[in-house]
């Protein structure tokens, strides 16, 4: 596990000797306007963020503006070119009494089970939080030439939960990136209701679905449009589920997830995981009640929601700090506890 305490620009620093061992890629060509504008977004919003990018250009000795121009400009200019990768992935989310479960699936190239990382992160003056990444990688370049950290699932030393899912609503607009805005919240909120306050704060790039969750069983799903987002409320039985495709008739006119495969798994994904939580609150396996234990087989026995693309799943109650990370490896699943 990745472990670093310091500083944004000693962060940048310490990333930057990891692109010079991974041989990053840099983005050459610059868009002047693009630049100018999220340059000012993140002025305004979230300037850390241009610190730790002074530290990558300080060790990778590339100039300031490239760097910066890497770090908060490339994944919109590929969402306005239309070339965002299109993942998969399932999370859902349990409260029953005072616990609160969450499964999370993230589902990629398989070939990315080699090189995510499991990070612990504790930035000066900001919340400490374990989080994971596929390193940012694209099917054109596959990890073992970029280094580059994004933040996909985050939990804080608060209990407080947030991880995404793809939306194939193709809005963009000039704001700070998602995997950034995930991030943020990570180091900066305590509670769900803290973080849709940041949501309503801070402008987004990109679409992209957030499912929020913190200890005390306040939780909620975000689905963002750049212009915009909605907010689902957990069920009367206190759960959530989110994949790939828009759950409000207001974004469900604007999604593309059948135009872009008519045949995506979004929807059955989602099934499987809606009638396996429900067998478990109705006791069908014998239980009383919804248990950790019952995180597991959702994630790692299914015939959906588990498949050849889940790279790492996490199985969580937030409010006891329980964190559970399983991955596949060539010699089988790996299970690891973690905490604060």
């Amino acid at each position: 596990m990745l472990k670093f305490t310091g500083t944004y620009y000693e962060f940048g620093e310490y990333i930057g000797r990891q692109l010079i061992e991974n041989n990053h890629d840099f983005a050459v060509d610059m868009n002047d306007n693009i630049m100018r504008r999220q340059l000012k977004v993140y002025q305004k919003y979230y300037p850390e963020m241009l610190e730790q990018a002074k530290g990558i250009a300080h060790v990778t000795r590339l100039p300031e503006k490239q760097v910066i121009y890497n770090e908060i400009a490339t994944h919109l200019e590929a969402r306005k070119r239309r070339l965002a990768a299109k993942k998969g992935c399932t999370i859902f989310a349990v409260r029953q009494g005072r616990q609160v479960f969450i499964g999370r699936n993230y589902d990629w190239m398989p070939r990315v089970r080699m090189i995510f990382e499991k990070c612990d992160v504790n930035l000066a003056g900001k919340y400490r939080y374990f989080a994971f990444s596929d390193q940012s990688t694209w099917p054109g370049h596959l990890g073992h030439k970029t280094w580059e950290y994004a933040t996909e699932d985050a939990i804080n030393q608060h209990g407080l939960y947030i991880g995404l899912t793809f939306s194939h609503i193709d809005r963009w607009a000039y704001g700070v990136d998602s995997l950034h805005i995930l991030r943020y919240i990570a180091e900066h909120c305590r509670t769900t209701k803290e973080a849709l306050t940041a949501f309503r704060k801070i402008p987004v790039n990109c679409a992209q679905n957030f499912l929020i969750a913190d200890k005390t069983g306040d939780m909620t799903i975000v689905q963002h449009y750049a212009h915009g987002f909605e907010v689902v409320r957990p069920d009367q039985r206190g759960v959530l589920i989110l994949t790939n495709h828009a759950l409000t008739p207001k974004i469900q006119k604007l999604d593309k997830v059948r135009q872009d495969n008519p045949v995506h798994d979004t929807y059955v994904r989602y099934a499987e995981a809606e009638q396996l939580i429900t067998c478990q609150l109705k006791g069908i396996n014998n239980n009383t009640e919804f248990q950790f234990t019952d995180i597991w087989p959702i994630l790692r026995r299914s015939h959906y929601v588990y498949n050849e693309e889940t790279i790492w799943s996490l199985a969580l109650e937030l409010s006891s700090g329980r964190y559970n990370l399983y991955y596949d490896t060539a010699m089988g699943q790996e299970q690891e506890k973690f905490g604060f």
